[in-house]
């Protein structure tokens, strides 16, 4: 194996192990808006249940199958680099970023709202005050024979 995909080999398996950082945060996130324990274990189960396959794969694309035992060190580097520099700035972002979806799913309900519930209730109530007042008029107006 040359020295140039040596390196290239390094530099990807450090970035797999970032990606593992910033995948487990990003899991970690969801999980605590979770309310149920049983919800969380089997989101972190089913995570890390998913991890062996993609490394698989991973390393079948970028080393053809072959596995050494120092890809692992790389890949725990790459965790440990994440985790040293850049977990508070993701962290920060990553709920920056959950506010301003939550923000524009409100902004989305109240236009919908605005723009189609309320006039389709509008038009069901007009419907329904053609039908049932001439109905509730003709009642009252009819005499009662005693």
């Amino acid at each position: 194996m040359s020295l140039n995909i040596q390196f290239y080999l390094l530099i990807h398996t450090i970035l797999y192990g970032v990606f593992l950082g910033l995948s487990f945060d990003t899991l970690d996130m969801c999980c605590q808006r979770m309310k149920t324990r049983i919800c969380r274990g089997i989101l972190i189960i089913f995570y890390w249940a998913m991890q062996p396959p993609l490394a698989v794969l991973f390393f079948h694309r970028v080393n053809r199958g072959e596995f050494q035992s120092y890809l692992l060190i790389f890949v725990l580097l790459g965790g440990l680099v994440y985790f040293k520099f850049f977990k508070k700035k993701y962290s920060k972002d990553l709920k920056t970023l959950v506010k301003v979806c939550h923000k524009l799913c409100n902004w989305i309900k109240k236009l919908l709202s605005l723009l189609i519930f309320k006039p389709i209730a509008f038009i069901f109530r007009v419907i329904f005050d053609i039908i049932v007042l001439p109905k509730k008029i003709f009642r009252k107006k009819r005499p009662i024979n005693d």
